[in-house]
């Protein structure tokens, strides 16, 4: 854990979206987290209540696309905790490949998923991750992704 984060705003987990969106690059519409429940060096868990007016839901559900880019974004979310643990400026970033995408089902509005990025290599610009995503202790969804931050 890193300690070198003195606001007690970003105490975990973390369930404001503004505390979120200062951990992230993403804006509205494009904000996938809305949590994050658990952060190690090399592991981070967070959160997505689909809600109505998400951007990627159709016909009451999550698409798999949306999918993908929350899965993406709690990567981000690691990425962005670490930094302001570091008192680094949070980088804007994005899927450089996604070497494998396994979705075994998509949730439906007002549940929730959480995803677990586990990074598995990482240099300052790229950071090699696989994500697994739950709803209700079950996996519905695995990636293996690289992703990329912009200079």
């Amino acid at each position: 854990m890193l300690n070198n984060i003195k606001d007690n705003s970003f105490t975990l987990p973390i369930s404001n979206i503004e505390v979120i969106k200062q951990l992230i690059p993403h804006r509205e519409p494009m904000i996938m987290v809305d949590g994050l429940l658990n952060f190690e060096n090399l592991i981070a868990r967070g959160t997505l209540t689909i809600s109505e007016d998400n951007i990627f839901v159709e016909d009451n559900q999550l698409s798999e696309t949306g999918l993908i880019e929350h899965m993406a974004q709690t990567a981000a979310l690691h990425t962005g905790y670490k930094f302001k643990a570091k008192n680094k400026k949070i980088k804007e970033g994005m899927i450089a490949v996604i070497k494998s995408a396994t979705i075994l089902k998509v949730p439906q509005v007002q549940e929730t998923i959480i995803s677990e990025v586990c990074i598995t290599y990482e240099t300052e610009m790229l950071t090699m991750v696989t994500i697994t995503t739950t709803l209700h202790d079950e996996i519905i969804a695995t990636a293996t992704m690289h992703t990329v931050l912009k200079d």
